[in-house]
């Protein structure tokens, strides 16, 4: 019968071990009720099992243990890996000089594996060694599962490489020292760690016959992802990791208009990936710089299908049309586990490696624990093996140890072929981030009863449950954002409100006063804005009112950017489950095409677009002059889809609107008086109102009302007047990778341009782009292209930016004015395209 461990509780040993081993709090928490577990009334036979998220540094958490073990007496630990890299690795851990290991213990364990039982012969042939003083080292056993299963014949080889030959040399009799097994069983104080103890379940019956015959004191598992019948005494679930910035935050990256299965699609994915590592190749390049680091190589793991489709990919990989370089794409499967592959693997972490791409199967799922894996792509998998831990857990840890505040660096990018909404929908997705259980029984109950002590005069239990059409009434507003009372509980509860139907009246003592606070990276953010005045003048002869050519106009109108990956972060919480939040997009580049086809697209184009006759001269003229200037004139190259789609919107508007005249206005002389920004260090939500969450349609909008997820904003809410003329216009800003900064402007700022001397208007946004450029901005409907107070409102703000150049003030600042039309917004996809199609000034 198995006896337990004779182990006290020693706080004060807990609390020292935790600081040698550095280890961070729920490693911490987790050793402490390992250890009251072990010292109370456990079962010896049953493994008490850890749940630990992938990547928040249980091999610390194990090593803490063995340490706590070793100051308690107890002289021998066997540590179960589920195979060999597993093994390998572990072995690294404890070894000192290794790249790998863990710092901590004054007396580094002796370890014995199957293949060295140097140090358990010198213990049994000697005294007790003292190789640190008079620390006294554990002798630790390393051995994989398959190492420790009966086989199923005694007699045979011990050294060769079949299963059973591996299974007899624990359990057959070594000259120097005797049967390995038997030496385990006789231990009364034994511990058995099981590491990653939830793949031993196809090998369940087997694994558990061992463990009876060993009689170990105490068994231990550590997971990230537990059994349904597992003894689970400790868990630290992935959607708090992620929450405490132990780990990155996942962020699912796709095309607008997606991926599918085929063979090209698949190729663009790859693409896709290997640009977005470039590009936080350059995030990871300037923050070891800035810090004075090592240098971090930024890599993208490639998970596929199988060892012939890991084959196919590692080629084109491979091959002159991606990296052109061998070493740059490491294989690791079944058929790629030789020495050179495994010392690659080994040091793809360190700053001379050549691995930029590592492509695998199944191989490297669970105890591979390198820290700079930027990008995952998961080739042809299905929706339910995208977000789990074990494939995600591969790219989860920080490449420099901590969070930097520098989001394409605390976050994992995923690229696969499903839509984020199948992904979402996937049935175990709540369960990867630990969020099966959503309500606890405890807190079912407790929401229950204050339902019943409210009656029948109750609302839904989520305050946001209405959908407004966007045309809600002030009535209904003040229905919508009335006050709510919460659920109290001392347990960390889930988001749930309950609303009781409001009274007719309004009674402000009801309601809270809310403030907006800016956002944190943006308080010490303040500007000078140009507000104007304006007297009328006779007027000046000016060179800004001079035009372009209208086909050389035209032409800079087309957009040579980048295709825009789209990026939602993951943000998972108990009591709202798993949502997405935008965040900034990656620009990559679009299919090419060649020019002989632009031509022959813009022709027919002309042609067959029953805008001109088609004359036999115009037919020659469209072909010979408008196409070939046109092509001739813009500002790239290369053509792509994007530029090519770009080019038949701008041809088509030049051809039907080319004889549109200047709009000519009177003359009047501006004093501009330079304005501090932002006006309030707070902006305050009117009463009885409050702060909504991000929407994603006009039917969700409603005028005036704040809403937040604004990461670039320098407030962390805002309100707008319209939602495809300014909120969509906002999320452009927010989510551009060239933008740093925007401030929605609002009347009490008193930030205004006169555009005659009587009448003045308030631009919705300033924003400062990365190249220093703050940038007046102002949202409309197409209907302005026409609207005469529209264009003398643009004339205004355009001469205020020319005028800028001789103010004192704004000396050594640029600054450009830009008008948004709500097609070219909705039809843009970064800030560089707004500004193309916009046609902005800028000095």
């Amino acid at each position: 019968m198995n006896k337990r461990l004779n182990i006290n509780y020693d706080s004060n040993l807990i609390e020292q071990i935790s600081s040698d081993f550095d280890l961070r709090n729920p490693n911490k928490n987790g050793l402490r009720q390992l250890i009251s577990t072990l010292e109370g009334d456990y079962a010896p036979e049953v493994t008490q099992v850890l749940k630990l998220a992938t990547g928040v540094g249980k091999t610390y958490l194990m090593a803490a243990f063995i340490e706590y073990l070793r100051c308690q007496g107890v002289s021998n630990v066997l540590v179960v890996t589920p195979g060999k890299v597993i093994q390998a690795k572990t072995v690294q851990n404890f070894a000192p000089g290794s790249n790998k290991y863990i710092e901590g213990s004054p007396a580094p364990p002796d370890i014995v594996t199957p293949d060295n039982y140097t140090e358990w012969v010198a213990r049994l042939n000697g005294s007790t060694m003292f190789s640190f003083g008079q620390e006294n080292p554990i002798l630790l056993f390393i051995f994989n599962i398959q190492q420790l299963i009966a086989p199923t014949n005694q007699d045979g080889e011990t050294h060769g490489a079949t299963q059973d030959a591996i299974r007899r040399r624990t359990r057959k009799f070594d000259e120097n020292a005797g049967v390995l097994f038997d030496y385990l069983r006789d231990f009364d104080n034994l511990v058995v760690i099981a590491d990653e103890s939830h793949l031993y379940s196809e090998s369940a019956v087997a694994f558990n016959s061992a463990l009876k015959e060993l009689e170990p004191a105490a068994t231990i598992g550590l997971t990230a992802s537990t059994m349904t019948d597992d003894h689970v005494i400790f868990t630290y679930p992935l959607y708090q990791a992620i929450k405490d910035k132990y780990v990155k935050a996942p962020v699912l990256a796709f095309r607008k208009d997606g991926y599918d299965t085929s063979r090209e699609s698949e190729e663009q994915q790859l693409k896709d990936a290997l640009q977005l590592r470039e590009i936080k190749q350059r995030y990871y390049d300037e923050y070891s710089q800035q810090h004075n680091l090592n240098h971090v190589n930024a890599v993208a793991f490639i998970v596929c299908q199988d060892t012939d489709h890991a084959t196919q990919v590692t080629e084109l990989l491979r091959s002159p049309r991606f990296f052109n370089k061998g070493l740059a794409v490491l294989q690791v499967d079944s058929k790629h586990d030789d020495e050179v592959t495994n010392r690659l693997l080994d040091n793809l972490d360190k700053p001379d490696s050549p691995v930029r791409a590592v492509v695998s199967v199944n191989k490297l799922k669970e105890g591979w624990d390198v820290k700079n894996i930027a990008v995952i792509v998961t080739l042809r998998a299905m929706a339910s093996e995208v977000l789990t831990e074990q494939t995600m857990g591969r790219g989860l840890r920080l490449p420099f140890g901590k969070y930097t505040g520098v989001l394409q660096i605390d976050q994992l990018d995923i690229i696969a072929h499903q839509s984020f909404e199948e992904l979402l929908s996937a049935e175990n997705v709540l369960q990867q981030f630990g969020l099966e259980e959503g309500v606890n029984e405890r807190q079912k109950d407790l929401i229950d009863r204050t339902i019943e002590s409210l009656g029948e005069d109750v609302l839904n239990t989520e305050s946001d449950s209405k959908v407004d059409d966007g045309s809600t009434s002030s009535e209904d507003t003040s229905k919508d954002d009335s006050d709510t009372s919460s659920v109290d509980s001392s347990e960390e509860a889930p988001s749930v409100t309950i609303r009781p139907i409001p009274d007719s009246g309004f009674d402000a003592s009801n309601y809270e006063n809310i403030t907006i606070k800016r956002n944190s990276q943006f308080v010490q953010v303040e500007y000078v804005f140009p507000v104007t005045r304006i007297t009328e003048v006779q007027p000046d002869i000016s060179i800004a009112d001079i035009d372009k050519h209208e086909i050389e106009r035209a032409a800079k109108r087309v957009t040579s950017t980048g295709d825009i990956l789209i990026r939602k972060e993951i943000v998972a919480s108990l009591g709202k489950g798993i949502v997405f939040q935008d965040t900034e997009s990656a620009e990559i580049a679009s299919k090419p095409i060649m020019e002989a086809d632009v031509k022959s697209v813009l022709t027919r184009l002309i042609m067959n677009g029953q805008i001109i006759p088609v004359t036999e001269e115009n037919k020659i003229l469209i072909r010979d002059y408008l196409v070939k200037t046109f092509i001739e004139t813009v500002d790239f190259d290369e053509w792509t889809v994007k530029s090519l789609a770009s080019a038949e919107i701008e041809l088509k508007k030049l051809v039907r609107d080319f004889a549109n005249e200047v709009l000519r206005g009177k003359k009047e002389k501006t004093e501009i008086i330079p304005t501090k920004m932002p006006g309030k260090a707070v902006l305050d939500v009117p009463l009885g109102k409050k702060i909504h969450e991000p929407i994603t349609s006009s039917s969700e909008f409603v005028r005036g009302r704040f809403y937040e997820g604004w990461f670039k904003s320098l407030f962390e809410a805002e309100s707008f007047d319209s939602y495809s003329g300014e909120y969509l216009l906002a999320k452009l800003l927010n989510t551009s990778p060239n933008i740093e900064w925007w401030h929605r402007l609002h009347s009490q700022d008193n930030g205004f341009i006169y555009y005659n001397a009587k009448d003045r208007y308030f631009p919705d946004f300033v924003a400062k782009d990365k190249d220093g450029v703050f940038w007046i901005i102002e949202g409309k409907n197409e209907s302005g292209k026409n609207d005469s107070i529209v264009q003398a409102k643009k004339k205004a703000a355009e001469s205020v930016v020319i005028r800028l150049l001789g103010q004192p003030d704004f000396k050594g600042q640029k600054w450009g004015y830009l008008i948004a039309y709500e097609n070219d917004v909705q039809t843009s996809d970064s800030w560089d395209d707004l500004k193309i199609k916009s046609q902005p000034i800028v000095l």
